[in-house]
């Protein structure tokens, strides 16, 4: 007999806790590193997915998870988890946390308050993390968006600067590697946010219609920001400075918009 409860589970990335999120980034870590053949195999994947429905129950009492778990159908457990399965939509970062003696404060939800310099520093390191698997990468992006108090009511981070990253490396090994795993799928869902904002820049990878061949199609190659920085200026070296200040979404939908323009009078 079922015992009526009263739960709430999150239907959101932005309903997760940190405690959450950062649980939630490990197992679907962990299933992202094994071979196809065990993603695929049925025990495998509904046990990935009761980890997931304990994660989304663990902000309840204790009792109420006990009593849930006992009458949530495996066959559902799916269903709970079907937002986690589709993209990253977290935007919102963990407040601020502890690295060494040190408190580091987070970036604005959305990234909106950090400049194209800083962007294409993060991304870069983004895209290495999840391209090599190298959790330094991680570490680094952490120690780039997560900075100490210093700036101003717009920022509150000390200013942003490449050495200073690399010299405070160290402090966040520290930091627990599931809260640098909350921090990297909240970088993550806000890139996913930009690249939606921005089609243009962004535009989605070509997909072949069914009556075409469907052949293997070369894995498109990462552009680094720095050097879109670079054409945007022209390569004049006088104008890097002062346009790698530009926050990222003023610079982005500037661009955005010339690409429009553009579009408009090929037409």
């Amino acid at each position: 007999m079922n015992i009526p409860i009263n739960i709430k589970l999150p239907t959101t990335w932005n309903e997760l806790s940190p405690k959450q999120l950062g649980e939630v980034a490990y197992i679907l870590e962990y299933f992202r590193a094994q071979e196809k053949t065990r993603q695929q195999d049925f025990r495998f994947y509904v046990r990935f997915y009761f980890q997931l429905v304990k994660q989304l129950l663990r902000s309840e009492k204790w009792y109420k998870v006990y009593i849930a778990i006992r009458q949530i159908p495996p066959m559902n457990y799916k269903k709970h988890v079907e937002f986690l399965l589709h993209g990253v939509s977290r935007t919102s970062f963990p407040k601020k946390l502890k690295a060494g003696k040190h408190t580091m404060l987070p970036p604005a939800d959305k990234l909106k308050n950090i400049s194209i310099e800083e962007f294409s520093f993060a991304d870069a390191l983004f895209y290495r993390w999840q391209e090599l698997g190298n959790d330094e990468y991680l570490q680094l992006l952490c120690a780039t968006l997560y900075r100490p108090k210093g700036g101003n009511e717009y920022d509150p981070r000390e200013p942003f600067n490449k050495v200073m990253v690399e010299k405070r490396f160290d402090c966040f090994n520290k930091v627990p590697y599931k809260k640098q795993l909350a921090i990297g799928y909240t970088y993550l869902g806000c890139r996913n946010h930009i690249v939606s904002l921005y089609p243009h820049i962004f535009p989605k990878p070509y997909e072949p219609k069914e009556e075409e061949e469907k052949k293997p199609r070369p894995k498109p190659k990462y552009v680094p920001f720095g050097r879109l920085i670079n054409f945007k200026v022209k390569f004049d070296p006088s104008k890097i400075e002062a346009t790698e200040k530009i926050n990222v979404h003023k610079f982005l939908s500037n661009y955005e918009n010339e690409l429009i323009e553009l579009k408009k009078q090929k037409k």
